[in-house]
């Protein structure tokens, strides 16, 4: 079978926490379409989830870790990479029983929701303390994310995963609320014309 390959939305740098975050993001909205998924779209949404999360370890493991080890100072600081390497760990744990299961298994739709959790509390974490802390920091962070880029688009080239994101759930429902509200306001103007119309009527009945 033939692989596929990952098409690049942009050849312009990027910057490193940027990438990294659309990566948490695109992660998130997999996890939100699992819940809602049947037994078939799940076993491949969690195929998905694992190897995007195996390819974004191992870039920061690789690039971002390292760097941000020579790049903070202060034991406190530095305690924030051991921390999140430590996770990492764990996460892949979690990872690999996923990808041993099947959507037959009974623990299967469990472990993945507690794969989410987790992930969601790494990345918590991850953004609000580390990235602050790198960005403090003299790491030329464009530079990073043309590394943290290409290591990315190679490892998914040689998984041959999908480049494709999914779009987000948050947006689907942002633009189920805007045409709510516009079909509730043109309701509201055609009863308005209703009675406007019946009052316009009635006016006339009452003159002749």
């Amino acid at each position: 079978m033939a692989r596929a390959t990952p098409q690049r939305s942009s050849d312009a740098p990027v910057d490193a926490i940027a990438l990294l975050k659309q990566d948490h993001r695109t992660v998130e909205a997999l996890f939100e379409e699992f819940e809602d998924a049947d037994e078939q779209e799940q076993s491949q949404l969690a195929e998905r989830i694992c190897n995007m999360l195996s390819v974004h370890a191992q870039i920061e493991e690789e690039i971002l870790y390292p760097a941000a080890k020579e790049a903070l100072e202060g034991e406190d600081e530095e305690d924030l990479v051991h921390e999140a390497a430590v996770e990492h760990e764990s996460a892949k744990d979690l990872i690999a029983k996923v990808e041993g299961m099947t959507p037959d298994d009974e623990l299967f739709e469990a472990t993945v929701k507690v794969l989410g959790e987790y992930v969601k509390h790494h990345v918590k974490e991850e953004e609000n303390e580390l990235f602050r802390a790198l960005k403090k920091t003299d790491l030329d962070l464009k530079e990073m994310g043309s590394q943290l880029a290409e290591r990315k688009y190679a490892l998914m080239e040689e998984m041959g995963i999908e480049a494709e994101e999914p779009p987000a759930p948050q947006r689907k429902k942002s633009t189920a609320r805007t045409k709510t509200r516009a079909s509730s306001a043109k309701a509201r103007q055609a009863r308005a014309g209703s009675r406007s119309k019946s009052a316009r009527n009635s006016g006339r009945a009452a003159r002749h």
